[in-house]
């Protein structure tokens, strides 16, 4: 007899809907009838209908997926001959992170896929050797495609592996998991890499976390593979091919990260105002979303500081040539901090490290989580009260050369492979291939 939850049983979210399911209707079909309800009973009836709405939600909300996932596959245009290493791409602004494994695949004559939705990926059109690049469509039809995938490996960035639209394919013997930014795992949501085989970490502070959480959900143990993070490979041979510039850097980039932690929904323009007061440049770069969610915030800063000559807008596709030319980056908890520190070494403010964990996978870790720790450590100061911040970018500038001895150091000791992860995470997945058979 199949039980009515198999296949869904074993995760925690999907565990916790069906008991609240089974409870309601227990509920609702043993209760007796009468007029009253007392206020325990009524919460009790409450948490029933949440439970059954949201069980019912969700059933639902897969059964659209799998069915336009086979209305998209019957339409897509399925390849032949595909190698036995599939690279998944969610679009475009990930080519950076998987083109340096590529590249050293293709070196060691290795032949891969790397599959892509995006028409104007860069990696549809960039040649290599044995690499077969290829579209079946757009997001719904390249996730059909991949959830229907026969092949070795497959290698992705997309978390959420089995619990969001990208399914596990029975005809895939192992997935890897590639990570897109050197930070750890505490703030992807929940179940970001649970039904991963493998996981290309970037550094070993990774490793604890991983480890717990799979020890506190019984999850499989995953093999965690060291490699680092792939994007700096392209990021510095991006760098290597920017024009010099005889000009010593002088300007304060202003990237407030995204989200609730964002010092400029905080503090709105108050920072570059603080800042251009005493005649410092500024770079703005908020981040691409705010244009999106905080559309008249954005806007209005960038009217208030329109034909200004202290104050620039960027708006490029990486944030590369704006932090080549500034010496001292005002941030909040975010990736660019990171990068900036390891590709640069040069001071930065943290603006806002206060962070809620809740709702990812930090909450089910200890503290500090490491992110927290590492902004702090990365850090010249942290800002208290931006009428501080003038006379931090002083000091900071004047301390520069201490501050690149300490990032360079906490580099070191936390990323593996720092400018050669690609070559490291094509030996890692060769690996896993050779173990296959």
């Amino acid at each position: 007899m199949v039980s009515l939850t198999s296949g869904w049983s074993s995760k925690p979210k999907m565990r916790a809907l069906y008991l609240s399911f089974y409870f309601g209707l227990f509920f609702l079909l043993a209760a007796p009838a009468y007029a009253y309800l007392d206020p325990g009973t009524g919460s009790l009836l409450l948490y029933a209908i949440v439970g059954i709405a949201a069980t019912v939600l969700f059933g639902v909300r897969n059964l659209w997926h799998m069915l336009k996932g086979r209305v998209f596959l019957a339409g897509a245009a399925v390849a032949k001959g595909i190698p036995d290493i599939v690279f998944h791409s969610e679009g475009g602004s990930y080519w950076q992170v998987f083109q340096p494994v590529l590249t050293a695949l293709s070196r060691e004559g290795v032949s891969c896929a790397y599959v892509t939705p995006d028409a104007a990926d860069p990696g549809l059109s960039f040649s290599l050797p044995g690499v077969r690049a290829f579209r079946p469509g757009g997001n719904m039809a390249t996730i059909a495609w991949m959830n229907a995938a026969s092949t070795g490996i497959v290698v992705s960035t997309t978390p959420h592996l089995d619990v969001y639209m990208l399914r596990r394919s029975k005809r895939v013997k192992r997935y890897i998991h590639l990570f897109h930014s050197p930070t750890d795992i505490a703030f992807y949501e929940k179940y970001a890499f649970d039904w991963y085989d493998c996981l290309l970490t970037v550094g070993s502070f990774q490793e604890p976390g991983i480890r717990e959480l799979e020890r506190k959900r019984g999850t499989a143990r995953k093999q965690l593979l060291p490699a680092g993070c792939t994007y700096f490979d392209s990021m510095l041979g991006e760098l290597a091919r920017m024009p010099a510039n005889r000009d010593e850097p002088r300007s304060v980039l202003y990237a407030p990260a995204w989200g609730a932690r964002s010092s400029v929904l905080t503090y709105g323009s108050g920072i570059i105002d603080c800042l251009t007061r005493e005649g410092i440049k500024v770079i703005f770069r908020p981040h691409p979303q705010f244009y999106v969610s905080y559309t008249a915030l954005i806007r209005g800063i960038e009217k208030r500081f329109s034909g200004t000559a202290l104050v620039e807008i960027d708006r490029g596709r990486t944030a590369l040539a704006s932090m080549a030319r500034s010496d001292v980056l005002i941030t909040d908890l975010s990736g660019i901090l990171f990068d900036f520190a390891c590709l640069f070494a040069r001071p930065i403010l943290l603006a806002n490290s206060d962070v809620d964990p809740g709702g990812h996978e930090g909450e089910d870790l200890p503290a500090p989580l490491w992110d927290v720790a590492a902004s702090r450590d990365l850090a010249y100061s942290l800002v208290d009260g931006i009428e501080s911040l003038p006379g931090l970018v002083g000091r900071a500038r004047s301390d520069a050369n201490d501050q690149a001895r300490k990032t360079h150091e906490f580099r070191d000791r936390s990323f593996y492979n720092f400018g050669s992860a690609g070559p490291a995470a094509a030996r890692q997945v060769l690996a896993v291939l050779k173990g296959l058979s």
